[in-house]
C-alpha cells in the first residue's frame, strides 16, 4: 500500500538540465527518488538522489532540483519526509459561479493543488466548463509534514445578507488527504443564498481562511458581483511576481563566452603537472558529489559548466565563477589567462 505521505513530482525533460520549483525539496529532512517512467521498451528505473549513479545526475537546492539526464522520457520525483520538520508548497484558489437551480444562490469553490503550473492550470480549466470564475489571485501555503490537518473556512460573511448551508462553515481534511492524496486536486465548496433586498447586482464580500491546524494560515479576500458578469476584470493564475517554474533556451539562455568555456574545458579535462582537473573544478563549483557521472562524459568539465549555467540563469554572475578559478591557482595561469595579456588579472571583460 501506498505510504501517505509519499509524493510524486512529474518533471518532463526537454533539455539535458531540466530545472523546477514544483515545491519545497529540502533535502535535509527527505529522501528523493528519480524515477524514469516505463515505455513499450524498457521497465521503469529508480534512482536515488543520494546514491553515486553514472546514468543520470541529480542536484537539490531549496527551491529547486537539476537533473543531468542521457535521455529524454518522462520522470518523477519521488520523496518521503524523514522528520516533520519537512514541508511542501500548496497553492489555494477560490473560484465562484451563480448556482443554477436558485436564482439567489452563489456558490465558491476553494481548491488546494500542489504549486505547479499545470496543476493550477487543470482546475482553471474545469472551472471554465462550470462556468465558474477566479475570484482572487491564488496564494502560496506552506503545508508542514507534522500531521496535523488543514481547515478551511468562510469568515466575515454578511449574516443579514447571505446564509450559509449548515454545517458547511469549516470544512478539515486529514493530514493525509492533503499530503498523501492522488492527482484530483482537493476542494471543498461553500453554498450561499441572498437574504438582501434584490440590488442589480448583489455583491458579495467575505474571506477564505485555509489554516493547517498548529501550523500557518493563508487568506482569501473575496469581494465579487454574485450575477453572472462581474464588474471585475479577468484576474490571472500566475501574476508576474510569480513565476513557480522557468526555462532557458536558445540565445536568451545564460551561457559563458565559448572562447573562455573552451580555455577551461581543456585545462581540466586532463589532470597537469599541478594536480588541477576536473574533479577540483567540481569542487570549487560545489558539484562534487557523485563523481562517477562526470568520469563516464567524453568532457566532464563541460558537464560541469553546463550545470553551473543552468545554477546561474537568473542572476548570470560569472564573477563567482572567476573567484573559483582564482582559488584553483592563484598565479598566471597559462591555460587560461596569459594569452589574453592580463597577467594575474582576473578577464572580466571575457566573461560578460
Amino acid at each position: 500500500m501506498k505510504d501517505a505521505s509519499e509524493e510524486c513530482l512529474r518533471v518532463c525533460q526537454y533539455d539535458p538540465s531540466v530545472r523546477g520549483s514544483p515545491c519545497d525539496l529540502v533535502k535535509h529532512h527527505r529522501r528523493i527518488f528519480a524515477v524514469r517512467a516505463a515505455t513499450p521498451d524498457t521497465r521503469a528505473e529508480v534512482m536515488s538522489m543520494e546514491e553515486e549513479s553514472t546514468s543520470f545526475y541529480g542536484l537539490l537546492e531549496a527551491e529547486r532540483c537539476h537533473l543531468l539526464l542521457g535521455r529524454p522520457g518522462r520522470y518523477a520525483l519521488v520523496g518521503r519526509p524523514l522528520s516533520q520538520a519537512a514541508a511542501k508548497r500548496l497553492r489555494l484558489a477560490v473560484f465562484g459561479s451563480p448556482d443554477l437551480s436558485n436564482p439567489l444562490g452563489y456558490n465558491l469553490r476553494v481548491y488546494c493543488v500542489d504549486d505547479t503550473p499545470h496543476a493550477l492550470q487543470a482546475v482553471a480549466v474545469l472551472e471554465c466548463v462550470r462556468g465558474g470564475r477566479l475570484l482572487e489571485e491564488p496564494r502560496t501555503l506552506q503545508f508542514s509534514g507534522d500531521g496535523f490537518s488543514l481547515q478551511v473556512s468562510i469568515q466575515d460573511l454578511p449574516q443579514l445578507l447571505w446564509s450559509i448551508k449548515p454545517f458547511t462553515t469549516c470544512q478539515e481534511f486529514s493530514f493525509a488527504q492533503v499530503w498523501g492524496r492522488d492527482h484530483h486536486p482537493l476542494q471543498c465548496a461553500f453554498s450561499l443564498e441572498y437574504l438582501g433586498p434584490p440590488p442589480t447586482p448583489p455583491k458579495l464580500s467575505c474571506k477564505i481562511s485555509a489554516r493547517q491546524v498548529k501550523g500557518r494560515e493563508q487568506i482569501l479576500q473575496v469581494y465579487t458581483s454574485a450575477a453572472e458578469q462581474s464588474e471585475k476584470g479577468p484576474i490571472p493564475l500566475f501574476p508576474p511576481s510569480h513565476c513557480p517554474l522557468t526555462s532557458e533556451s536558445g540565445s536568451t539562455a545564460f551561457k559563458i563566452p565559448p572562447s573562455i568555456h573552451q580555455r577551461i574545458c581543456a585545462t581540466f579535462d586532463s589532470a597537469n603537472s599541478k594536480g588541477k582537473d576536473w574533479q577540483l573544478l567540481a569542487q570549487k563549483l560545489h558539484v562534487d558529489r557523485n563523481l562517477s557521472y562526470f568520469a563516464c562524459q567524453r568532457s566532464p568539465s563541460a558537464v560541469i559548466l553546463s550545470l553551473w549555467e543552468t545554477q546561474h540563469q537568473t542572476s548570470g554572475d560569472v564573477d563567482s565563477l572567476a573567484c573559483a578559478l582564482e582559488e584553483i591557482d592563484r598565479a598566471p595561469s597559462p591555460g587560461i589567462f596569459t594569452p589574453l595579456g592580463q597577467g594575474s588579472d582576473r578577464p572580466d571583460s571575457e566573461f560578460s
